[in-house]
């Protein structure tokens, strides 16, 4: 099995904890729950290294700011721990968490088209950035300036998987003066 098919990621090691190898993880979930039934995750280190590495324990009470702290079997030392930190914790695809129809996981609309009620072809979804109000989808568009649309349902209209594609209505303002047609 190739470390490669390790992409999803559901955390990132901010600091070690205490003085016996624990970990606090900033999550990248809206399930911190999952990391009860882990057993193992793949860490990609800042030098880009990757390890696979067993789960060996987590606590999630008492979560502060969005942290929980992770036991890594063979990781016993603060020091051990400091060599973590930066770490992204990844897992496979096929491990995430099941979500509801017509709710999709950031990934799977990476690289969707983007258009509009009519039709109209605006570009391609690039990144998503997280908010706590609501996400930004920033789109882009050959020879033009990117596109920043708020992930609300007054402008994200649909979501077609099967044609990846995403449609939106655009309101006033979206599109900057020089390029508000299209």
């Amino acid at each position: 099995m190739s470390l490669e098919e390790w992409t999803l990621v559901i955390g990132e090691i901010v600091a070690p904890f205490g003085i016996r190898g624990e970990v606090k993880v900033r999550l990248e979930t809206d399930f911190p729950d999952r990391f009860y039934s882990l057993k193992q995750v793949c860490v990609r280190l800042p030098s880009g290294a990757m390890r696979l590495m067993e789960i060996e324990s987590v606590r999630l009470h008492g979560l502060h700011k969005g942290q929980i702290l992770l036991r890594f079997r063979n990781v016993g030392t603060v020091e051990m721990a400091e060599a973590l930190r930066g770490g992204v914790l990844r897992i496979r695809p096929e491990e995430a968490v099941p979500l509801p129809p017509n709710e999709f996981y950031i990934h799977e609309l990476i690289g969707f088209d983007v258009v509009t009620h009519e039709g109209t072809f605006i570009g391609r979804l690039k990144e998503v950035l997280r908010y706590p109000a609501h996400d930004i989808y920033v789109v882009s568009r050959v020879g033009k300036n990117e596109v920043l649309l708020p992930a609300v349902h007054e402008i994200v209209r649909a979501i077609d998987p099967q044609a990846k594609r995403i449609e939106v209505q655009l309101l006033p303002g979206l599109l900057s003066p020089d390029e508000s047609e299209v």
